[in-house]
């Protein structure tokens, strides 16, 4: 384990998703932890696309308009 001064000086310790971002994750993952996986995975991508250091609410809203993430039942129109 790390002591405090050397985990700052090699900047771990810090949560690059949001609080908000993560409860999005959590729960359009439904369960199911590759999903939960490639959400994240695609929002570190949609935040380098963006030049953000954080992952927000944004970014995941951002992946889950993409197509394949839509549920079928989402896309009948009425």
């Amino acid at each position: 384990m790390l002591c405090p001064r050397c985990s700052s000086s090699v900047g771990l310790g810090h949560n690059i998703f949001t609080q908000p971002a993560i409860d999005l994750i959590v729960r359009s993952a439904e369960g199911v932890l590759r999903r939960a996986k490639n959400l994240c995975v695609s929002g570190l991508i949609e935040a380098v696309r963006g030049a953000n250091k954080t992952i927000d609410i944004d970014n995941v809203n951002r992946v889950l308009l993409q197509p394949h993430w839509q549920k079928e039942y989402d896309l009948v129109d009425f």
